[in-house]
């Protein structure tokens, strides 16, 4: 019985660690590249069943700058700041990534045109507007900063790419993902201003209905896929020393 009870204390601990190793491969497997693309994928499937099953005017308030989806999109760029702010495990501390987050959780709320008669983001404001000059002032005054901070962290995270060769990692290739996906629902949001224009087409209600869910579902997906992307970041280097071949993650 003595011998039984002290093999069962001597194999605790290895009992203990296998069960340590089983908990790290499972966060590490939620943390794969391929569960990001999936999740932007159920993502976009239901943005698709939006468009064709709400009726017009349930879609227009749906994805109106009132509507649920900008409510949605501005607390998850707070919920993205916040925890550049507090997350623990990480290199260094992201605060400028923490305070980008905030300016666009700004833009989203509309605080870039709630206290003047055009956006403050549009040089148009500054030129041809019949604002005070004391208003355009203050308005860039507090603009050139957020925007000087916004492209600060933008070429930063480029360099960080270029110099880590991040697109090995699952972290960068999410975050490759997430600009993707910008820069296509930016594009599709342009096309149809272009189209009209520059050669007189105006797009189908339907594919317009396609183009301002995809526009606006992904603007709310955008802090999401960073918040994974940071998530990723910490697990990156909180796994790196016990797990073996950690370059390829």
């Amino acid at each position: 019985m003595n011998h039984v009870a002290a093999s069962h204390r001597e194999s605790s601990p290895i009992t203990t660690t296998k069960r340590s190793h089983d908990a790290r491969r499972g966060t590490r497997s939620l943390m794969r590249f391929p569960h990001a693309v999936a999740f932007a994928v159920a993502w976009c499937a239901i943005l698709v069943v939006l468009a064709l099953e709400l009726p017009a005017e349930r879609f227009d308030w749906f994805f109106s700058e009132e509507g649920p989806v900008e409510i949605l999109s501005c607390g998850f760029w707070l919920l993205l700041a916040g925890a550049c702010l507090t997350l623990p495990g990480l290199p260094r501390r992201p605060w400028q990534q923490g305070l980008a987050a905030v300016v666009a959780a700004a833009r989203e709320a509309d605080l870039h045109k709630a206290f003047t008669e055009t956006s403050v983001l549009k040089t148009s404001y500054y030129l041809k507007s019949a604002a005070p000059p004391a208003e355009k002032l203050v308005a860039a005054l507090v603009t050139l900063p957020a925007l000087v901070l916004v492209i600060y962290v933008l070429v930063r995270g480029a360099l960080l790419i270029r110099r880590t060769r991040a697109w090995r990692f699952d972290w960068g290739r999410t975050v490759m993902l997430a600009t993707g996906l910008l820069a296509a629902s930016k594009l599709l949001d342009r096309s149809e201003a272009v189209s009209a224009a520059w050669f007189g087409f105006h797009t189908p209600m339907l594919l317009h209905r396609f183009i301002a869910a995809f526009e606006e579902g992904i603007e709310c997906l955008l802090p999401i896929l960073f918040l994974v992307v940071l998530l990723q970041y910490q697990h990156h280097f909180a796994a790196a020393p016990a797990i073996p071949g950690g370059d390829d993650r």
